[in-house]
């Protein structure tokens, strides 16, 4: 038996160790390619922009947890700048509005709603420093974009007079129909209530029915989803300041109402048929229930609310006229009571 060549042995020796980097690099390439696919895919199902706006979007605001997309682990948000900086902004002024008070700016406004209707994430912008006469005004979808604000810096006045109402309306200003709608600043409404309470016929604080068809509630929301009203002040509303009815996703905070506590049925919010509300951080003063929360209602939360003067918050009255009425999940905690009529009630009416 020869002996082996020294070279040879060198050979083969360099084979073995260049076939097994070679293995080594193949697996190492596979592994990192299959944790690098594994990332990508994660990334672009929840969290690249493009992805991510849009579920935000569907979720009714540029400020909502993704929890119910993402997994528990996943809080993320879009600050407001980065929607507004692909945003359009539209000025009632520049649609004809006078802002003086006393012309109506009702057709202006109707147009500045139409061209902001017609893009996404759009802004209307009610100036601070002018007064806005309006008669009423239905800001309507459904075939407006998502995601629109209407931002409310000066100060928003009501008709005095009957003529300027028309038959029939229960309500001044009307969202109607819209997804993802955000009113916010720290402008004001203004019912000019007082020539309708004044008029009022006699009223029992405890009777529903000496409401009053005639009046009109001063900002009302119907049928919309991922609704936000922030910062603003309603104040002397012929009837309730702020309505819900049939509405989804609904965000309240840093909210005023502000109406005397002998203004007749001048709730501060009254909800309806609506589900997933939250109110927050805001102060209601007013003549009838701070909160009231008819039938078709679940999922209400109410916390760090003053309320007062005014008469507490209340549930109902539900079941007139025999009537099934249902509502369900409503938590109300760390509220401020002063000069109500009771605290937080359930108001039925008698079989």
């Amino acid at each position: 038996m020869s002996a082996f060549d020294p070279t040879e042995v060198r050979f083969i020796i360099m084979t073995i160790l260049m076939v097994v980097l070679l293995l080594l690099s193949s697996s190492f390439e596979t592994c990192f390619c299959a944790r690098e696919g594994n990332h990508l895919k994660v990334d672009s199902e929840n969290t690249t922009p493009s992805k991510f706006n849009k579920k935000v979007k569907e979720n009714g605001g540029s400020r909502r947890k993704l929890s119910k997309f993402m997994g528990s682990t996943y809080t993320r948000s879009i600050p407001d700048e980065t929607m507004a900086a692909n945003s359009a902004t539209f000025n009632v002024l520049d649609f004809g509005a006078k802002g003086d008070g006393h012309t109506d700016d009702t057709k202006a406004f109707e147009a500045t709603w139409a061209a902001a209707c017609k893009m996404e994430a759009s802004t209307m912008v009610v100036p601070s420093g002018s007064v806005f006469f309006l008669g009423p005004i239905t800001f309507s979808g459904p075939n407006c974009q998502p995601n629109i604000v209407f931002q409310l810096d000066g100060k928003i006045i009501a008709p005095t007079s009957s003529g300027a109402w028309g038959s029939g309306l229960l309500q001044w200003l009307d969202f109607s129909q819209l997804k993802g709608i955000t009113v916010k600043g720290k402008g004001i409404i203004d019912g000019q209530g007082s020539v309708w309470w004044n008029d009022s016929p006699t009223y029992n604080p405890t009777d529903d029915s000496t409401v009053s068809d005639s009046k009109n509630t001063a900002l009302r929301f119907y049928g919309s989803n991922g609704v936000t009203v922030t910062g603003i002040t309603i104040q002397n509303s012929p009837q309730t300041h702020l309505k819900f009815d049939d509405c989804t996703n609904v965000q309240v905070s840093d909210f005023t109402a502000s109406s005397p506590g002998v203004s007749p049925n001048t709730d501060g919010i009254h909800l309806q048929n609506s589900q997933d509300v939250l109110i927050y951080g805001s102060t209601l003063a007013c003549g009838d229930d701070c909160v009231s929360i008819q039938t078709g209602c679940s999922n209400v939360y109410i916390h760090n609310v003053n309320c007062g003067p005014g008469h507490g918050i209340s549930i109902g009255s539900l079941g007139k006229d025999n009537l099934k009425a249902c509502v369900s999940n409503i938590t109300v905690r760390d509220v401020t009571m002063h000069n109500t009529l009771t605290g937080v009630r359930i108001k039925t009416w008698q079989v």
